[in-house]
């Protein structure tokens, strides 16, 4: 396995060929390192990595600052836990990289085809999702969550483990978006409520939802 240091030396590196791809359409360098844990292609291949090809641009970017700033939860890879990676953090992999790698990437990502992946769900518990994503989520999460233009992120086709995650951390205070309406909305929200959400983004993009 290869060391952080020699593992970081690698992204600087990545980092400084970078701008030589500044077309959308060509890969920035470092994109073969993001496809281990993400996928070549999506969906991501672990149940706690989310898959964005195709998520917009500045979801990208956000994520990629906020990690840069160690803003965001730095949990390590999951790659690692199978000895395929290097025991590093997205906070590692972001440190190095300009504002103009984070641009760059985020276009060249926002460009590829969305892949969704469906996890096994429970219906009557999505149901109970579907009710309290329409009475509080809908208005920015637009389409059941699966806008590809919508800022506030595509939701839907995210596996089952990642989408709880990030929905714990912004209960709990670990992620903050800045807006009151969902700052202050997640700490009202109970274990149950969470894992509604969770259930009813990762199942089938059928509206309505079968059995209703």
């Amino acid at each position: 396995m290869l060391s952080v240091n020699r593992i970081l030396v690698t992204l600087a590196a990545v980092a400084l060929l970078a701008p030589a791809v500044a077309q959308a359409h060509e890969a920035p360098p470092i994109v073969a390192f993001c496809g281990v844990c993400h996928g070549a292609t999506g969906p991501s291949p672990f149940a706690g990595v989310p898959t964005i090809h195709g998520l917009p641009p500045g979801v990208v970017e956000n994520a990629l600052y906020k990690y840069r700033e160690a803003g965001r939860p730095c949990r390590v890879s999951e790659c690692s836990k199978l000895g395929t990676c290097p025991d590093i953090s997205m906070c590692d992999i972001a440190a190095p990289m300009t504002d103009e790698d984070i641009d760059l990437l985020a276009y060249w990502y926002g460009a590829q085809p969305f892949a969704p992946h469906q996890d096994p769900y429970d219906p009557q518990l999505a149901a109970v999702g579907r009710q309290i994503h329409d009475q509080y989520c809908e208005i920015c999460h637009t389409n059941l969550g699966s806008d590809p233009i919508d800022d506030a992120s595509m939701l839907r086709g995210q596996r089952k483990v990642y989408l709880r995650n990030a929905l714990e951390d912004f209960k709990y205070g670990r992620r903050a978006v800045g807006l009151a309406a969902m700052d202050d909305r997640f700490k009202d929200f109970t274990d149950r409520d969470l894992a509604a959400l969770a259930e009813f983004f990762s199942g089938p993009a059928a509206y309505p939802l079968p059995g209703e």
